[in-house]
């Protein structure tokens, strides 16, 4: 074997700082951008906080710039944003995402979608059915179904509208809420005042037996929306406006009133300009470091630029295949991927995915966040486009009147799917299943026969 060293010529893709720091404001929600200006304001001399009657920054009127920064001209190659970590979903967004997979209806979507709106800091409704019915305009029956559906989504428990429904719901669904639970969840009084042996008694249970139920309950979240993080639940304002022109067409723009804004201290650069023509040699440093905030400022007041104009090209294409959800509601949805959106305005999906993270869009029908509007497709045996939504909706009610012995497995539903003209494989089955929170085929046999259990006892 032989030692050698050779060169090669290659190309590669690197990703500098203003690139990066571009694709971060990209990913910022409004309330979110707010804070990172001030934190930058107060390190930066040069870069000021507008009062709020001053223009905000404006899109720019050449996309050339942005398509150089975010795209490098090439949509399906690797520009390097895949490789920066994602965000978490925030709770409204998981409770987005898991209204938009669970539901398909018009007026549930939207009744949920003000549920999710009306939540407290702790994950509960404050406001009874009969006011919702009077704010959103559904009958109070409606409203109190689907909260009860949604009652069951991931955090378990949240929707509740008491201490009391929220813990009966979480161990229901762990199959623990049988008549002595419901006694213990009726004096919780008498728990706190440590009076045991009377609400063992009451309960109908030994001492040891409610030791146990304690602890179950222990166990159990009782404020499953609560942010360790936060006092409250931000407030949900909209990022995007989308209005009829009054021509037929329909308009897209930045909302305004909360986009966060940012400008150049445009006196201190002169004097700084000035001072460095004859700047003293101990002058110099400082002239460095105001040269090294200019170019930083610069570097900010351009990635918003960039942001603003990528967030409207995505929005605008969103809306463009998505228009008849705006005249008929979330019935019009059709199917439409991250990668559907980029491939049409020239960018990588993950720049895609980081425009919609936790932007929300005000719309005729109400207010939506940018994620509520994809979904995957499907495609039948006889190649007609099924949306992910309608699939899941599928299987829900397949799994919702399964007979108590005949629980279907996954391959069960493939088959059932199937003889509806609809080709899906078992895992994505599995997969569909897991996010509408439906257990396994063993599972569901074993809650069977526990409450068949528990009814015979």
């Amino acid at each position: 074997m032989l030692q050698g060293q050779e060169m090669r010529q290659g190309q590669g893709l690197f990703m500098n700082g203003q690139m990066r720091q571009a694709l971060h404001l990209l990913h910022l929600t409004n309330a979110d951008l707010q804070a990172y200006l001030e934190e930058q304001a107060a390190s930066n001399p040069l870069l000021e906080l507008p009062q709020s009657d001053l223009p905000p920054v404006q899109p720019m009127r050449s996309e050339r710039g942005q398509r150089d920064l975010l795209t490098h001209g090439v949509a399906s190659e690797d520009d390097g944003t895949a490789r920066l970590p994602d965000m978490p979903l925030s709770l409204t967004d998981r409770l987005y995402e898991q209204l938009r997979l669970s539901l398909v209806e018009k007026t549930d979507l939207q009744i949920g979608a003000y549920l999710i709106e009306a939540l407290d800091a702790a994950g509960r409704l404050v406001d009874s059915a009969e006011r919702l019915s009077l704010y959103t305009g559904y009958p109070v029956e409606d409203i109190e179904r689907v909260r009860q559906y949604m009652m069951r989504f991931e955090p378990v428990g949240i929707f509740a509208r008491s201490l009391r429904e929220c813990l009966a719901v979480q161990l229901h669904e762990r199959g623990a809420l049988d008549a002595p639970m419901e006694k213990l969840l009726d004096h919780m009084n008498l728990l706190a005042r440590g009076e045991m042996a009377r609400l063992a008694r009451l309960c109908g249970v030994s001492l040891a037996r409610l030791e146990a139920m304690v602890a179950e309950l222990k166990r159990l979240d009782p404020k499953p929306g609560f942010d360790p993080g936060s006092e409250t639940l931000p407030v949900r304002t909209a990022d995007m406006i989308v209005s009829a022109d009054g021509h037929g067409s329909w308009t897209v723009e930045l909302n305004t009133q909360t986009l966060p804004r940012v400008m150049l201290a445009q006196d201190i650069q002169t004097r700084v300009s000035l001072h460095g023509k004859d700047a003293r040699p101990q002058d110099r440093q400082v002239t460095w470091f105001m040269n090294q905030w200019r170019t930083q400022a610069n570097w900010l007041v351009r990635g918003l630029e960039l942001r603003c104009n990528t967030l409207l090209r995505v929005a605008r294409e969103i809306f463009r295949r998505q228009e008849k959800f705006l005249t008929v509601g979330p019935s019009g949805l059709a199917p439409m991927t991250l990668r559907d959106v980029a491939d049409s305005i020239g960018v990588h999906e993950s720049t895609v995915s980081r425009a919609v993270f936790g932007k929300s869009i005000s719309t005729p029908q109400g207010l939506f966040t940018l994620r509520f509007f994809f979904s995957s497709v499907l495609a039948s045996a006889n190649q007609q486009a099924h949306s992910a939504e309608a699939v899941r909706e599928v299987i829900r009610r397949l799994v919702a009147g399964e007979q108590e012995r005949a629980v279907l497995s996954d391959d069960d539903l493939v088959r059932l799917l199937l003889e509806r003209g609809i080709v899906i494989a078992r895992r994505t089955v599995a997969k569909y299943r897991e996010l509408m929170n439906i257990p396994p085929s063993f599972s569901r046999k074993r809650q069977i026969a526990l409450r068949k259990g528990q009814h015979a006892a």
